[in-house]
């Protein structure tokens, strides 16, 4: 077996509000999709403005059948959690400065698994389509990404010669949003269609932890016949800090004085912060740090509260990627151990709510090619 780049697209500039689509020909299997995008914030900066934010739909169809689908925070996450490597995420908030984000759409458990991979000849019109939205967090132009500046690299990895070509292949699929409550129960029915490898939930607003949007959490078949687990949610994220680690970003400010910054990563965010002035040093003082948010201050050398912003680099680290909690079922590697729900009438999520939040579930499921 050998392997290979496919480029699909090199350098595409990609509309502030639009959707790329690809047709996608490749006759060999493909183990995943490598998919890279950068943009340049405006000359007046850009806080707290993620190109995690901007790509805000993914998807992989056949016609109006849909393969794969998430957005570009979720595809991240998930890159996460199956290679247990940070994706390359490189925030800024520079002036004029760059952006780039790449992560790899894996449609096995790993990069060039032989068992799980996409044929797309098994389908008759397979097409990539990319949704962008610049202006998804802030105006396009002052304090906003610059217009025109969000291009794409598209390259599949593409394995040639294979002994047997796949029977299969692992699907991720956003399969409900919703905004969540401060209290009761939120009930959802699960696809009962194809085996379970992983549930991930994202549970995000900036303030608050993803255990405090949703504080107890059941997953339940048959009305209890079969209760998968019943936690609380910080719980589960325990055992996912345990199994996952930690989260390591190269994270560009421009700051002064008292101020909040956005973080990447919800649980325990941390960040080490470099300036960037070797003219005007100045010295940081963080003062909280949780859900989402670093607490700064920045001082000059005199020891008064810097009023003039300035380029500063920072390390950012924490757990549950872009407020994610992902749930495997058994051993990520083992698929005798994943979840059949097809064996039962009903399987159903049961979450406690607390905070008002933006929330959805992304499923990823063994998929059998036709």
């Amino acid at each position: 077996m050998r392997y290979r780049d496919a480029v699909i697209e090199k350098d595409k500039v990609l509309d502030d509000s639009g959707t790329l689509i690809r047709d996608l020909d490749i006759v060999d299997p493909i183990s995943a999709i490598e998919l890279e995008f950068h943009a340049t914030n405006y000359s007046d900066g850009n806080e707290d403005n993620f190109i995690s934010d901007v790509i805000t739909k993914i998807e992989i169809v056949d016609g109006s059948e849909v393969l794969y689908s998430v957005n570009l925070s979720e595809l991240e996450a998930l890159h996460f959690y199956k290679t247990g490597k940070t994706p390359v995420l490189f925030p800024s908030e520079w002036l004029s400065g760059s952006q780039r984000n790449a992560c790899l759409l894996l449609f096995g458990r790993r990069l060039w698994d032989p068992e799980y991979a996409m044929d797309f000849t098994r389908f008759r019109n397979p097409q990539l389509k990319i949704t962008s939205n610049l202006a998804a967090i802030r105006a396009v132009g002052s304090l906003g990404f610059a217009t025109g500046t969000l291009r794409a690299n598209i390259v599949a990895k593409v394995m040639e010669d294979m002994p047997a070509k796949p029977s299969k292949y692992l699907m991720s699929k956003e399969i409900i949003t919703w905004p969540s409550g401060t209290s009761g129960d939120k009930r959802i029915d699960l696809p009962r269609d194809y085996v379970y490898r992983m549930l991930m939930a994202r549970l995000w607003v900036e303030g608050s932890d993803i255990d405090e949007v949703v504080t107890d959490l059941k997953l339940t078949c048959d009305t209890d016949k079969f209760i998968l687990f019943n936690h609380d949610l910080s719980r589960l994220d325990e055992d996912a800090f345990m199994r996952f680690g930690a989260c390591r970003i190269k994270h560009d400010v421009h700051r002064s004085g008292s101020c909040t910054i956005r973080c990447m990563c919800n649980k325990e965010p941390d960040m080490t912060v470099y300036c960037q002035d070797p003219g005007n040093p100045q010295t940081y003082v963080k003062w909280a740090q949780w859900s989402s948010t670093i607490n700064l201050e920045c001082y000059t050398g005199a020891g008064a509260l810097d009023g003039t912003a300035r380029d500063q680099t920072g390390v950012e680290t924490g757990h549950a990627l872009h407020a994610t909690l992902p749930i495997p079922f058994g051993e990520m590697d083992d698929p005798s151990t994943w979840f059949d729900p097809t064996v039962y009438g009903k399987v159903e999520w049961v979450g406690t709510e607390g905070v008002a939040a933006a929330c959805a579930l992304v499923l990823e499921q063994v998929r059998p090619l036709p």
